[in-house]
């Protein structure tokens, strides 16, 4: 039976128990019970049941009930003894169909008995019979009786048996599912957990009707072979163990002649077949064929006009076998959907298909639509009468989700009347492709069909959850935040809430945001933590079928909820103006949506072949999405990007005509510049389908983009395998790029090409059957304006103001990606955020390329001064990738540094001095990032103190000049590196180019280390090379010590190398020029014992500040 686990807040919905004073234990809030029961009085004693038992039951009661009354006492540690009467003292259970003894007990308990109840009814008692606690469970039959042992179970709170009377049956006669939808069908094992379940909810009936079962369908007139035959009937005794009929739907409409006697009798021995192995349910489905008669006999046997004549024919060939089978062998009655399923409107094939039918005769109706939102008394009633029926039940497409094969669809059983039950027979629901996914609805199932009027959904959902969680309060509430995701049941309910409960997060959170409140945005931080644990958390779950069923969405919901949780934290670093981590952030979220829209994690059919990962799920779906949207674009309008405006070519659309077209989404809509609107096939492309544009005459063709599907981020409707192709005669193709899976089709020229016709071919069929949606399908002309010279790399993508895009590539050594302004500017800031993003960053001043600085992912930030009419991005060589280049007007301070000479990477020209021995200590630069302090700390540092520009670390404006300083551990003191914000000269392919740059400076050693130590060391020990001359890393090198230049305790050393000068012409302009040089590189100062400071007259000299 079910686990009946910590109750939550739903019960204390029941009313409260009335107990007799000192009848038994004291007792918790009343335990629920579910279906809701048709009487159930909080009255009666408590019953203890963890000591000796006396179950009193005839020999031949019903087996599962037995196996599931001997489980429950298991569980509660009762010492059971069966026995045909009472003993004379100590606790009895009463447990048997309805006999004279269990009537005589009910009566002594005050209870009316289950004679008069209907077949599955029961009565469940306690109290105290002879001065013994006494337990009834009575059934009107075994399924009854069943059926009292589930509710005994639920009444239990510990080891204790809370007072309660229940007289109890369903209201409607057909309870629980129809496997019956496209897909991948559900595994043997998943079957047999679905008929387990059934019984623990009360659920009575499983209709088999696999669509992958050939033996069903195109194989229908051959029997079962043994080993197949073998696996129903263990899916047929597994129903039996549980109450549940397990009901044969066999399917031959696509090709029976009905009145051939040969497909008759192919019927029988089918039907006959399975009734050896105890079938006594027979189901004959006539749905999703061809509305006609498909052989000549039947044609010439029935004649009336239409649609009738299908009737006729089908109503034959049911009667045949109702009165050739069914009845002779006393089964069940026959069931049947007939061909015209839907809808209570009255048409010609319903009203033969009723009259012509035996009265016996059980169908099915899926209501107003094959997805019915809401089923209301009147439909039911007028559909009684169009059918002409008084065997009318529901086969319910909810939660099925082979038209929508990437959701889930986990929201309660709702729009359902709560008195359908006055003119239905019952209810199947046809469920998920996912069979334990499906439990949350099947479970609402249970409980509507067996009580409607008493049905609530939220009672229902909270108890499931419960079930399938198991005893973990976290897994829990991971499970609830999990199923919020997927309450949504779109398109067949537009109304449906999606993922309310975190809807409400996220709009506490932009209030808390934007009012600066940070505890209002904690829930939202919390609930987006947990759905990215989700994985983990669910592994826990008590019905980890749930959790397998579940995993592509559990993993694209993690991948979601991280994309949410960085793009806040990116919302964080903007308030705090922190460019950088802001861009890392948002980049970090925009990876993780594209992963969640792009990964194909949940399996499918590909005819009646299973193909794995065959569709991305969606989860969450609006609400993610949205977030992200609105913070994408707080983030954009911070960094001031706005979408390149791009002109089309303008031109004419058309495409192949077996696509369609859906509705009144127009082909013309793909060139309307607009792209909130679209084309719509009305079919899914097949190999060689196509949409083009007709440009109406050969034109110079700069670039093409073809945006699909509901947005450049996500995958929906679109080509899933497709190329670009142009052509100037719409005969010769010639081929512009092939794409797999992409949203944007997208194609530069690094040449302009000649082209009138541009379109998208399909390359293969889309696996998934999807449609196609184009919202824009843009030609575009060569531009001067925006380029990239990277191979098939977008540079649209790099400017449309959209983080989900980027220019991607791999790049050679100075290739580039160049954006011109529409309008100079006067002074400009240049951001850019990307991945990948090793090369320079350039701007066009006053007609001459400038370096603003060295782009490094995810962020650069740069000014530069003069008239502005182009940046670029001149690319190292590696991969790359560039998701927005920014240029903006900039009204702020402009560093205006004065032209310097750069000492080059390696020198040019060796010195004439002959360098002696490698030095033991190289002189190179500092590392950026400190490392821990000195491990020998000076013993007394004496009066030197640390100044700026060269030994106190910061940033400072001297002389009209900015100076930023470092300094890191080196040995047992210091070392100090300066860098001034200058203008510097590069060599770069081959050009000349000025940067607006830190510049190196100097290094300075500060006086924590005596001369002695500095022994051996060429930087402080002159003595350690020849004539003060060395070498280290491939350059030359000079020291000298104690000289007019240092001062008395220093040494400086100088390195040759290549000197890089810029002086500007009287007309405009630079002239260029180099020369080899010794430059000055550090200085390294001693200790005495009683340092000066570095502005005594005598100490180790420096260069000023104005040098």
């Amino acid at each position: 039976m079910r686990r009946i686990l910590a109750l939550s807040a739903a019960a204390s919905l029941l009313a409260s128990s009335v107990v007799a004073a000192g009848s038994g234990p004291a007792m918790a809030a009343d335990p629920l019970v579910l279906p809701t029961p048709q009487s159930i009085i909080r009255e009666g004693a408590a019953v203890a049941l963890d000591g000796a038992v006396t179950v009193v039951a005839p020999a031949d009661v019903d087996g599962p009930a037995k196996r599931e009354l001997i489980e429950v006492l298991a569980g509660v540690d009762a010492t059971v003894t069966w026995a045909n009467e009472a003993p004379a003292a100590g606790t009895v259970i009463h447990f048997a169909e309805t006999d004279p003894t269990t009537r005589a007990v009910a009566a002594q308990l005050g209870v009316a008995d289950a004679s008069t109840l209907n077949t599955e009814g029961y009565v469940v008692a306690n109290g105290t019979v002879g001065g013994q606690p006494t337990v009834l469970l009575e059934g009107a039959s075994a399924r009854g009786l069943f059926y009292a042992v589930d509710t005994f179970e639920q009444l239990l709170q510990g080891s204790t048996m809370a007072p309660a009377t229940v007289r109890d049956w369903p209201l409607m006669s057909i309870r629980g599912g129809i496997e019956g939808f496209y897909g991948i069908p559900w595994s043997h094992q998943a079957r047999l957990d679905q008929l387990e379940f059934y019984g623990e909810h009360k659920m009575n009936t499983y209709i088999y009707t696999p669509k992958d079962d050939a033996y069903l369908r195109s194989q229908w007139r051959t029997l079962y072979p043994q080993p197949e035959l073998e696996q129903l009937e263990e899916l047929v005794q597994r129903g039996r163990d549980n109450h549940v009929e397990f009901v044969f739907a066999l399917s031959p409409g696509n090709d029976i002649c009905y009145s051939l006697d040969s497909d008759f009798d192919a019927t029988i021995a089918k039907f006959e077949q399975l009734r050896q192995i105890g079938v006594r349910t027979f189901y004959i489905a006539l749905d999703d064929i061809d509305p006609y008669l498909k052989c000549a006999k039947d044609l010439q046997r029935f004649t009336l006009p239409g649609f009738r004549k299908l009737a006729e024919g089908q109503a034959y060939y049911l009667n045949r076998v109702i009165n050739e089978f069914i009845k002779p062998n006393n089964l069940e009655p026959l069931q049947t959907v007939p061909t015209n399923y839907a809808g209570s409107a009255p048409d010609a094939y319903k009203l033969e298909f009723g009259t012509q039918t035996d009265d016996s005769l059980i169908m099915q109706w899926t209501g107003e639509g094959v997805f019915s939102d809401q089923i209301t008394m009147e439909s039911a009633a007028r559909a009684k009468t169009t059918y002409n029926t008084e065997h009318l039940y529901i086969w319910d497409n909810f939660p099925v989700n082979d038209g929508q094969p990437d959701r889930l669809f986990l929201n309660p059983l709702s729009g359902r009347a709560a008195d359908l039950y006055q003119h239905l027979e019952g209810f199947t629901s046809n469920p998920m492709v996912q069979s334990y996914a499906s439990m949350i609805a099947l479970a609402g199932y249970a409980d509507y069909t067996w009580n409607g009027p008493a049905y609530t959904p939220a009672v229902t959902q909270t108890r499931i959850l419960d079930e399938l969680a198991g005893d973990d309060p976290a897994v829990r509430e991971a499970l609830e935040v999990f199923v919020d995701l997927n309450q949504d049941w779109r398109p067949y309910r537009p109304s449906s809430p999606q993922a309310p409960a975190l809807g409400a997060d996220i709009a506490a959170f932009w209030a808390a945001h934007d009012a600066g409140t940070a505890a209002g945005t904690q829930p939202l931080k919390e609930r987006l933590a947990t759905i990215a644990g989700l994985e983990e958390s669910l592994a826990g779950m008590a019905m980890t079928g749930f959790y397998d069923d579940s995993l592509p969405w559990i993993q694209a919901a993690a991948e979601w909820a991280t994309a949410l949780s960085e793009a806040v934290v990116g919302l964080e670093e903007l308030a705090a103006d922190d460019g950088s981590g802001a861009a890392a952030s948002f980049l970090a979220s925009a990876a993780e949506r594209k992963k969640a829209t792009t990964t194909y994690r949940v399996d499918g059919l590909n005819g009646l072949t299973p193909v794995a990962d065959r569709y991305i799920p969606k989860v969450g779906d609006t609400r993610f999405d949205t977030f992200l949207q609105e913070a994408y674009g707080r983030y954009l309008t911070w960094l001031g990007a706005e979408p390149y405006a791009s002109e089309t070519l303008p031109g004419t659309p058309t495409r192949s005509a077996r696509l369609g077209q859906y509705q009144t989404n127009a082909i013309e809509r793909i060139v309307d510049g607009n792209l909130s609107t679209f084309w719509w096939s009305s079919a899914a492309p097949q190999t060689g389908d196509w949409v083009q544009v007709d440009l109406g005459s050969v034109q110079a063709v700069g670039g093409v983009s073809v945006h699909q599907a509901d947005s450049d981020g996500s995958r929906g409707d679109m080509f899933y395998n497709a190329a670009l192709e142009y052509s100037t005669d719409g005969a010769a193709w010639t081929a512009a790029g092939e794409f797999t899976d992409a949203v944007v089709l997208a194609e530069s020229f690094q040449e302009p090409v000649q082209a009138r016709y541009v379109r998208v071919r399909a390359t293969a069929p889309n696996a998934g059957g999807q449609w196609i949606k184009i919202r824009e399908f843009r030609v575009l002309p060569p531009s001067a304006e925006l380029a990239s010279t990277v191979p098939d790399s977008n540079p649209v993508a790099a400017v449309d103001a959209n983080l989900t895009t980027a220019l991607e590539g791999t790049a050679e050594a100075g290739q580039y990606l160049s954006r011109g302004l529409d309008a100079p500017l006067q002074n400009a800031q240049i951001r850019v955020v990307g991945a990948e993003l090793g090369g320079t960053v350039e701007a066009l001043v006053d007609g001459a390329w400038e370096v603003v600085g060295e782009a490094t992912a995810p962020w650069f930030e740069g000014v530069v001064g003069g008239e502005v009419t182009a940046v670029r991005i001149v690319f190292d060589a590696g991969p790359m990738s560039v998701t927005e280049l920014v240029v903006s007007p900039y009204d702020g301070v402009i560093p205006s540094p004065s032209p310097s000479p750069s000492p080059s990477a390696k020198p040019s020209v060796s010195p004439s001095a002959k360098p002696s021995a490698k030095p033991t200590n190289s002189p190179t630069p500092p590392s950026k990032s400190p490392s821990a302090k000195p491990t020998v700390t000076p013993s007394t540092p004496g009066r030197f103190e640390p100044k700026p520009p060269y030994t106190a670390p910061g940033i400072v404006e001297l002389n009209g000049r900015q100076w930023m300083t470092t300094c890191e551990p080196y040995s047992q003191t210091e070392r100090c590196r300066t860098e001034i914000w200058a203008t510097i000269v590069r060599v770069r392919g081959g050009e000349y180019v000025r940067e607006n740059a830190w510049a190196f400076n100097n290094l300075t050693y500060l006086p924590y280390m005596t001369r002695a130590a500095w022994e051996g060391n060429p930087l402080g020990d002159a003595g350690a090379t020849d004539d003060g001359v060395f070498t280290s890393g491939g350059r030359q090198w000079r020291t000298e010590c104690d000289t007019a230049a240092t001062g008395r305790g220093a040494c400086r050393s100088y390195t040759w190398t290549t000197v890089y000068a810029a002086t500007a012409k009287p007309g405009g302009g630079y002239a260029f020029s180099q020369s080899n040089q010794w430059v000055f590189n550090n200085i390294v100062m001693f200790r005495t014992g009683s340092e000066r400071t570095s502005g005594d007259s005598d100490g180790p000299k420096l260069y000023s500040a104005g040098s």
